[in-house]
């Protein structure tokens, strides 16, 4: 099975949809959606879809600190488990993940950014300005609400999921990147191109710095449970 999806999102209702039209056939039974805020995904599930969203911060159907709490349910809870752009805020993102894999009694849905990439396309792009603090990473006046904890790469993000994911029980079956950067049209395209092939030596080096978020679908190995 591929999850594809051609629709592309630009703020949290979006990517609820997003979410809907790539996963849609393993988004059934009991779903639990870690890190939900306003529970947008809610809208598109079926009316016979069991669905629980947690998390601090927005309307989630209950509130609760991962750090302090971890996921208040007995393991094999749910058929589907999601966490979008959520562990990168957590200090515990190593028990926070294998809890994601305890509470699932099948499927695991991840999604994490590519810290590189922001910054690469900060600084290249010219959006940075001196005595601006980055966004996620910088370090503002006043103690930021909404900041990351870890500075990851791709490939470090990758070896993460797969590592957990066998120490746990779960096998990726698929795990692809949301988008690259545009490179431009016409000569300006070609000139970074050159660029890049000159500056990056290897494919990896083009991924950490252009790849989107990544995404990856896990499968429980163990026995199904009733």
């Amino acid at each position: 099975m591929q999850f594809v999806t051609s629709f592309r999102y630009s703020d949290r209702v979006s990517k609820a949809r997003y979410v809907w039209l790539k996963y849609r056939p393993i988004l059934k039974g009991r779903i639990l959606d870690v890190g939900a805020d306003e529970c947008h995904l809610k809208q598109h599930l079926p009316e016979d879809t069991e669905y629980c969203g947690i998390g601090l911060g927005g309307s989630p159907d209950r509130q609760v600190d991962l750090e302090k709490e971890g996921i208040p349910f007995p393991d094999d809870s749910f058929d589907c488990v999601l966490c979008l752009d959520v562990l990168e805020h957590l200090e515990n993102i190593h028990a926070l993940f294998d809890d994601l894999c305890r509470v699932t009694r099948r499927y695991l849905i991840i999604s994490l950014p590519n810290p590189w990439s922001r910054l690469w396309h900060t600084l290249a792009g010219g959006d940075y300005r001196p005595g601006q603090a980055l966004k996620f990473y910088g370090l503002p006046l006043e103690r930021p609400e909404d900041r990351h904890k870890w500075f990851f790469s791709s490939e470090e993000a990758e070896r993460f999921i797969l590592y957990r994911a066998g120490k746990n029980g779960m096998r990726v079956v698929q795990m692809d990147y949301e988008s690259t950067a545009s490179e431009g049209h016409g000569w300006r395209r070609l000139v970074r191109v050159l660029a890049r092939s000159i500056l990056l030596r290897g494919a990896s080096n083009v991924k950490t710095l252009y790849a989107g978020p990544i995404w990856a679908v896990l499968v429980c190995q163990k026995p199904l449970t009733e």
